[in-house]
């Protein structure tokens, strides 16, 4: 086994080294990392989730709940569930990395198969081999219908080769941004180059998936190097960091508003979520001192973090049947209905049920992750698999904590992403790309943590 030793400089690790210095040795001892920085993680989303339902119960929105007691005692269960999970593991110490290929060949690799495909994924979902941004900025409503009328065309080839290749194309972004240290000029800037070509296929596409997650994930990672050593936090460096987060955040509200108000049907504009017939409190504490367009982002913005809370809502009425592992994942359920022919399998997952019965619509508003997972072991053993995604989370903090293994720091990724959605979706298993890069990338990251038995530990 190739034990990859050569990205470690000299210093301490786990934001412990003195004045913030980028290198460190070999091997920290568990203690190496502070109390604060085992729990940062969770600390920070446990105060994120518990912000979500807040806004949900007092927010803008007034979601019409009859009685909120099963639903914020589910999600009491399920927030001290993802807490303990963690704690459970946030104090053992980090495991080494030996899989065979080095940081600097898997960045070459994932930057190399980005750039072969980023010309024909643009041509399919934007129709052009050059994303069009100016039309995406300056309509980027119309753009995203006629993005989803491109694909409606037929399943591109280039797709299922993505699906294919998805933990290769997820490592690009966290591993450069992670190990930007050990990256050549040249390397820096073809990664900067795609970054940008990456998003603009976004812009031109209407779309705020890619840009949300890296406006997400940016920061994170940023500081999980400093937490790492990788990163000299003087304050001209800190000032900077926040600056850059910041503008990315405005940047990314400011196009996901003019896409709201561009959007035909979204009710954005007025203040109105059609599907329950709620309007907006125009005179919350969120908006009331905002100019309209700012108003409009932040309401629309705050509606797409809590409505998934009323779907779970009506979910947790609902009987449960069992899909078999096919349930959490729209593209599992779809293809499973297909290739065996039943239909009726498309018709079983909580968010759908309720769509049959003309109370959502689960293709178009978010439903939370749990009814997803639900969907599969019910709502009693959704706890249990909140408490193990808690685990596997801290474990993968620790492993990208101690630098040497990639692929930590892709699961470490992986599990931002979902518990930023926890809220909206099961983000991160929702389509055929997105499922092969959270199951290859975990894969990959647990296989080479250890040089023994397997063992979630």
């Amino acid at each position: 086994m190739d034990n990859d030793t050569s990205i470690f400089l000299e210093g301490n690790a786990g934001c412990v080294s003195p004045g913030g210095a980028e290198s460190r040795m070999e091997g920290p001892p568990p203690e190496g990392f502070s109390k604060r920085v085992r729990l940062l993680p969770i600390l920070f989303f446990f105060t994120y989730l518990n912000l979500t339902v807040f806004l949900f119960a007092f927010g803008p929105w007034d979601w019409p709940v009859i009685s909120g007691t099963k639903l914020y005692a589910f999600l009491a269960l399920a927030h001290l569930a993802l807490l303990l999970g963690y704690l459970s593991a946030a104090f053992r110490p980090p495991q080494g990395y030996y899989g065979k290929w080095k940081i600097d060949r898997i960045i070459a690799v994932s930057l190399t198969v980005n750039l072969l495909l980023f010309l024909p994924t643009s041509a399919f979902r934007t129709g052009s081999s050059i994303p069009d941004i100016a039309q995406g900025l300056e309509d980027p409503g119309q753009v995203y219908f006629d993005s989803n009328a491109w694909r409606a065309l037929g399943g591109g080839p280039v797709e299922y080769i993505r699906i294919l290749a998805g933990p290769v194309l997820f490592l690009l972004l966290p591993l450069s941004i992670f190990y930007w240290h050990r990256l050549k000029t040249i390397t820096k800037m073809m990664v900067c180059l795609y970054i940008v070509a990456y998003l603009s296929m976004y812009i031109a596409t209407g779309t705020n998936k890619g840009i949300a997650d890296f406006v997400l994930l940016f920061p994170c990672l940023i500081v999980a190097r400093r937490c790492a050593g990788f990163f000299k936090a003087n304050r001209r460096r800190m000032v900077m960091a926040i600056a850059i987060g910041l503008a990315l955040f405005c940047l990314f509200l400011s196009f996901f508003t003019v896409g709201q108000i561009s959007r035909a049907g979204t009710g954005s504009s007025w203040g109105y979520f059609a599907m329950t017939g709620t309007s907006a409190d125009t005179d919350s504490f969120l908006v009331r001192d905002l100019p309209d367009q700012a108003a409009i982002g932040v309401l629309s913005l705050s509606s797409y973090v809590t409505q998934g809370y009323y779907a779970l809502y009506l979910s947790l009425d609902e009987p449960f049947v069992p899909m078999f592992g096919v349930g959490n994942s729209t593209f599992l359920y779809l293809n499973a209905a297909r290739l065996t022919g039943m239909p009726e399998i498309a018709e079983m997952p909580y968010p759908v049920r309720l769509q049959n019965r003309g109370t959502w619509d689960a293709y178009v508003n978010w439903s939370t992750i749990y009814p997803w997972i639900a969907s599969d072991v019910s709502f009693p053993g959704t706890i249990l698999v909140v408490f193990l995604i808690g685990r596997l989370f801290a474990l993968a903090w620790l492993d990208t904590l101690k630098g040497i293994n990639p692929y930590a720091v892709g699961a470490f990724a992986q599990f931002l992403i979902m518990l930023f959605y926890f809220p909206a979706n099961n983000q991160v298993l929702q389509t055929g790309e997105a499922l092969t890069s959270f199951c290859g990338v975990l894969a990959l990251w647990l296989v080479t943590r250890r040089n023994h038995v397997l063992r979630i530990a």
